[in-house]
């Protein structure tokens, strides 16, 4: 879970910087990541891409990964693409995914959905003055300046930005008549 954070009294809203969170090893222990933010079958966090390894599996989920700093060849279920800085990839959790190299250590953003309770999606755009975002828009991560911070808080978010590169959640709720079976495995 994200770090201690109080939500600002004036508009509830929640900052949380990266910079001040303690990374956790991935699910496969060839990494190291935080979480920024999570809800109902989804979570977000910031992984740190310092070598060449395998992803871990999340059988069950949707992920999408979107490189922050430098683009890098990713193997996709056999399939090798390459990862631009700032553009969504998309991959089912239980594929294999793995980073065969590297030019030089950097981050990236993960998004993880459980299929059977939401989709999601990461939206890089940029933003200048007030902004407002519908209900879907679950979490915002500001990605100028040299740490990302995410900002969370009531329906809908609304910030005051100058110029800003932003990151979207969103997030879409699966309707119960539409809902494939829930097991233990496809947890995020």
């Amino acid at each position: 879970m994200p770090g201690p954070a109080t939500p600002e009294p004036r508009t509830g809203l929640v900052r949380l910087a990266a910079a001040d969170l303690s990374p956790v090893p991935w699910r496969n222990g060839a990494g190291l990541t935080c979480e920024l933010a999570a809800g109902p079958g989804w979570r977000l966090s910031l992984a740190d891409l310092t070598a060449p390894a395998p992803f871990s599996a999340c059988p069950g989920s949707d992920r999408v990964h979107v490189p922050l700093g430098v683009g890098y060849p990713l193997e996709v279920d056999g399939r090798l693409i390459e990862a631009r800085p700032l553009e969504p990839v998309c991959f089912a959790g239980e594929v294999p995914v793995v980073l065969p190299s590297l030019p030089q250590p950097t981050a990236a953003l993960n998004l993880i959905t459980r299929r059977t309770d939401c989709a999601g999606s990461l939206v890089v755009v940029r933003h200048d003055g007030a902004t407002w975002w519908p209900p879907y828009v679950r979490a915002v991560v500001l990605l100028d300046g040299p740490s990302p911070v995410v900002v969370t808080g009531p329906s809908p978010l609304a910030l005051q930005l100058g110029d800003a590169l932003v990151a979207e959640v969103h997030i879409f709720e699966r309707t119960p008549e539409r809902t494939p079976e829930r097991t233990k495995e496809n947890q995020p």
